[in-house]
């Protein structure tokens, strides 16, 4: 259902006798993060304006004298006082009140961010093909000593290559970290399908983990996968982070690639070396 904002208007004037369309327009501002905000403004202000503004009846002598001006024709004199009478009915707007209306609108624009909050999208990561839940297993596996480096080396340049000669087809970046020593690499096969794979670790034993894919395989979701509101997400250029199972987990893109991390570190520490690669 296609609902439009001034809607909110009418649900917040309790102006919507249809209960059906009223049910619908209470859900849809549930899920719609930019409907939700606006209802949430109208109706703060609408609630401002009902506790601090009195309306006040007009004196008995102006209002015979804007008549007196407005007498001359009646039909004018009709529709004019109509018009007057409407205006001077209307509440008195005090400045103390509209510098309350102002702030209240300034606080709910600090913080939105609570509303637009991206979702816990580790959530909806399932199956053996979704490259979230690979990263995860895969982590364990080198955590338990089932998965080893197929080459050990602290060269970027090399490992890419091995990458290359492995049967990648994708570009790859392997950034050299200040506080991360590269290990070395490894080339999985999915289906005839090559994907690239590295890990560093630090002078403390902890160990950092990345997967990386080029964005056209998860775009398609025949071989490895990703919900498309988490690769949406990321492709706006955010980074997102999560902890899952006591592992440090973020997600980002690079370039044309969408690269997995997972971690034994802090989240903190792997955010601000992996949320942002070249």
């Amino acid at each position: 259902m296609d609902i439009k904002k001034d809607l909110t208007a009418a649900l917040v004037d309790n102006e919507i006798h249809d209960e059906s369309l009223k049910n619908q327009l209470v859900s849809k501002i549930e899920t719609d993060a930019d409907l939700r905000y606006d209802y949430m403004v109208q109706n703060l202000v609408k609630t401002l304006i009902k506790e601090k503004i009195s309306y006040q009846s007009v004196p008995e002598k102006v209002r015979n004298k804007v008549l007196k001006k407005i007498q001359p024709k009646e039909l004018k004199s009709k529709s004019s006082s109509s018009l007057f009478a409407g205006f001077f009915s209307r509440p008195a707007l005090s400045f103390a009140t509209a510098i309350l209306i102002v702030l209240a609108a300034l606080l709910i624009l600090i913080n939105r961010t609570e509303v637009t909050e991206p979702k816990d999208f580790a959530l909806e990561q399932l199956g053996d093909d979704n490259m979230f839940v690979q990263a995860k297993n895969n982590f364990t596996s080198i955590l338990e000593g089932k998965l080893a480096p197929q080459l050990v080396s602290s060269n970027p340049s090399e490992i890419k290559n091995f990458f290359v000669s492995g049967g990648v087809k994708y570009s790859t970046i392997v950034p050299e970290m200040p506080k991360w020593d590269l290990l070395g690499a490894v080339v999985s096969e999915d289906r005839g399908e090559k994907f690239a794979h590295h890990v560093y670790a630090n002078p403390e034993g902890e160990i950092v983990y990345l997967f990386q894919v080029e964005e056209s395989y998860l775009q398609t979701h025949e071989i490895i996968k990703l919900t498309d509101d988490l690769l949406a997400y990321l492709d706006e250029g955010n980074c997102y982070r999560t902890l899952t199972d006591n592992y440090s987990t973020l997600m980002a893109k690079a370039g044309n690639n969408i690269y997995a991390v997972v971690s034994n570190a802090s989240l903190e520490d792997i955010s601000q070396s992996f949320c942002a690669l070249n």
